[in-house]
């Protein structure tokens, strides 16, 4: 899961670069943004122990799922 978003993951950053001179009149604004940037990344890493959780459960399901 986290292999296939890595390319939108670089995809968005490319966007971001070619962004940045407009985010310099936007920085206010990202100031307000950050805190909820923050929390969401914050949930994503309360997310990753789940996920890591779930994949070896999700490969030991799928041989029975087969048969």
């Amino acid at each position: 899961m986290l292999v296939s978003l890595r390319p939108i993951l670089v995809k968005v950053r490319s966007e971001l670069v070619k962004l940045r001179p407009k985010l310099e009149n936007v920085r206010p604004m990202l100031v307000k943004i950050r805190p909820i940037l923050v929390k969401v990344r914050s949930e994503l890493v309360m997310l990753v122990p789940t996920l890591v959780i779930i994949r070896p459960i999700s490969v030991n399901v799928r041989p029975k799922l087969v048969h």
